[in-house]
């Protein structure tokens, strides 16, 4: 019976001293921890929870082939923007693809931005960025993001992504309407690259539902 008590004694002491400890955080808890990039669980990877949003503001460094644009000087027309940089297989298999669209397009108000952000982010030359666009056969304005502030924007901050070689279509009044999460997109045959060639054509029917005379 001793031995019971001394047991009992022993437990409410140690219950005691972890009563005011804090108890594991719990995964919700986790999810409000101050971070870069926190992906909720209701968030979708996607994109899709940023269709129907008005464009944020652009902020980038500097303009090629083109005057500075913002997107008051881009009202009324439909916008495509594309991140991408060096040495990115996926960019170098879609901005070929996106110069057809732009050539296609253009006449119909269509604008077709490319927006090079290097890896890391860092300071580069004019001459490298139009140099790599010409190698990948894109002919249209090119837009430099170095300290992806408007990458971060449009889509990393506050967020877990898997690519930063997204892309965003943009309607006249300035409103999204169409995401591609990274990765590629263009128009191919091939069955490896179905999905490629879904997300292309599903692009192009939106464009063109966008550029529709009103």
């Amino acid at each position: 019976m001793r031995k019971v008590v001394e047991i009992l004694i022993a437990a409410l002491a140690l219950a005691a001293l972890t009563a005011g400890a804090p108890s594991p955080a719990s995964p919700q808890d986790r999810r409000q921890e101050p971070r870069d990039y926190v992906l909720l669980a209701e968030e979708p990877r996607d994109g899709s929870d940023l269709i129907g949003r008005r464009a944020p503001a652009f902020s980038f460094e500097r303009w090629l082939r083109s005057p500075v644009l913002t997107p008051q000087d881009l009202h009324g027309k439909v916008v495509l923007l594309r991140w991408w940089t060096e040495g990115c297989d996926y960019c170098a298999a879609t901005l070929p693809g996106l110069e057809t669209l732009r050539r296609r397009y253009g006449a119909r108000g269509l604008v077709v931005i490319g927006v090079y952000h290097p890896k890391p982010p860092r300071h580069v030359s004019d001459a490298q960025v139009l140099a790599a666009a010409d190698r990948l056969g894109f002919k249209g304005p090119l837009a430099l993001d170095e300290r992806w502030s408007t990458l971060d924007r449009y889509w990393l901050t506050g967020r877990e992504r898997e690519f930063t070689s997204v892309s965003f279509l943009i309607d006249r009044d300035g409103f999204i309407r169409w995401v591609h999460a990274g990765g590629e997109y263009h128009a191919s045959t091939d069955p490896a690259h179905a999905r490629c060639d879904a997300d292309y054509r599903g692009l192009e029917r939106t464009l063109t539902t966008l550029l529709a005379p009103s």
